[in-house]
């Protein structure tokens, strides 16, 4: 059985937001949970995490949308019993639990941790309210937009460079946050005078920022998880700011330049590598996890890539380092991953996320520093590119020209001969 823990925070709402329950628990609610909108808050160790959230009914079954900007995600598996509802999010092992009463939701999100661990979350959800951080807008607030250079730092002190990409309509502030292993996805949130509010929660990481944009013009403050995780951060506006080489984080060991494993799949049949099927073929490595978002951004892309390219002879494997050690649970959790993408190539249970468990398992490795990590492989099985890292759709014409050049590179690789 997976452990469990409960949320560090104490579960408190805001003053706005407790007025406004209070409102709803006045007034009552004699007809159930209403379809539409709601304001869904979850409580973090940082405060509310605000997102957006819509149910409603498609070909007589109940949906879900998590909304993030202009991200809408899509969930099927959702169960509207009476006062009950519960949703399971879409591929990723977390689910939403909660109660109408008074007005509203209140529940639970539970978050599959690393180790099998459940973290529980306080979760209240409004009905008919869109709005995210503050009811009433701030009418002038300071300008966020643009290119921001971060630094972010942890409790273990260590540093970690990333860049914020803002676009501010009036008080409504969205963006993302690109770092060297991916990017935080679609964020979302206001300004309101010096201080900029920003949440996401699409299904699969729960991430609060709060920043103060002060007179010298740094942009200070703190990065706030559902998982408890906590950071500080600053920096400066800087049009020009990159980041490192992403394919410096991962390294094969000296005189390597090739992969061997042996895996299951998700019914437990051993796949090896290399093998006669991918004899003199083109062949894309990635490690990942159901966990991962950016995994899950990188999944579209290579579903796609290799539905063009199959009859080219390009062959994709999937590695899963999952949060849990059992087998059942670690390929339950892979099995929904696969069936939201519809993955038609093989996807194998690896390991898991913890003890430096990549790097036992493929002892080719000498470094691994992020999921996930993609290795092209050339028709006679030499490696020949690592990319580490995947920048999703949030990030635009990063997301696009990454794109194109690992496409690219594959269709060159495609071009030589076996």
């Amino acid at each position: 059985m997976p452990a469990r823990v409960q949320s560090a925070t104490p579960g408190r709402l805001s003053a706005p937001v407790l007025f406004f329950c209070a409102l709803l628990a006045c007034a009552g609610d004699s007809n159930g949970p209403p379809l539409g909108i709601y304001r869904g808050v979850l409580s973090v160790a940082g405060g509310d995490l605000p997102f957006g959230l819509e149910l409603a009914r498609e070909d007589d079954a109940m949906i879900a949308y998590l909304i993030n900007g202009p991200e809408r995600v899509r969930a099927t598996d959702v169960q509207l019993d009476g006062d009950q509802l519960t949703i399971q999010m879409p591929g990723y092992q977390h689910r939403l639990e909660a109660k109408f009463a008074d007005g509203r939701f209140e529940g639970t999100v539970h978050l599959l941790r690393p180790r099998g661990v459940i973290m529980d979350v306080r979760f209240v959800g409004m009905p008919g309210e869109n709005w995210r951080f503050f009811p009433k807008p701030d009418a002038a607030p300071l300008d966020f937009s643009g290119r921001w250079a971060l630094a972010f730092q942890g409790e273990s002190g260590a540093e970690q460079r990333a860049i914020a990409e803002l676009t501010q309509q009036g008080h409504v502030v969205t963006g993302t946050v690109l770092r060297a292993s991916g990017d935080d996805r679609f964020i979302a949130g206001e300004a309101r005078g010096d201080t900029l509010f920003l949440s996401r929660f699409d299904g699969g990481s729960a991430y609060l920022y709060l920043a103060r944009l002060r007179a010298d013009g740094v942009l200070a403050g703190d990065f706030h998880t559902g998982g408890g995780s906590h950071e500080s951060f600053s920096g400066r506006r800087d049009p020009g700011a990159k980041l490192d080489d992403p394919a410096s984080k991962t390294a094969l060991k000296p005189g390597v330049d090739r992969l061997e494993f042996s895996f299951p799949d998700l019914d437990g049949n051993t796949h090896a590598f290399p093998d006669e099927r991918h004899a003199g073929k083109v062949v894309l490595i990635t490690i990942g996890g159901s966990w991962c978002p950016n995994c899950h951004d990188e999944a579209v892309f290579l579903k796609k890539l290799l539905a063009s390219r199959r009859n080219q002879g390009l062959e994709v494997i999937q590695l899963m380092f999952e949060h849990t050690p059992d087998f059942a649970s670690a390929s339950d959790a892979a099995r929904d991953f696969a069936e939201k993408y519809a993955i038609d190539y093989p996807v194998l249970i690896a390991g898991t996320t913890t003890d430096d468990d990549v790097l036992k398992k493929l002892p080719q490795l000498a470094t691994f520093k992020a999921y996930p990590t993609l290795f092209v492989i050339d028709r006679k099985g030499t490696i020949r590119h690592t990319h580490t890292g995947f920048s999703g759709p949030a990030t635009g014409t990063h997301h696009e020209e990454q794109n194109r050049e690992l496409s690219a590179l594959v269709d060159a690789l495609l071009r030589e001969p076996a």
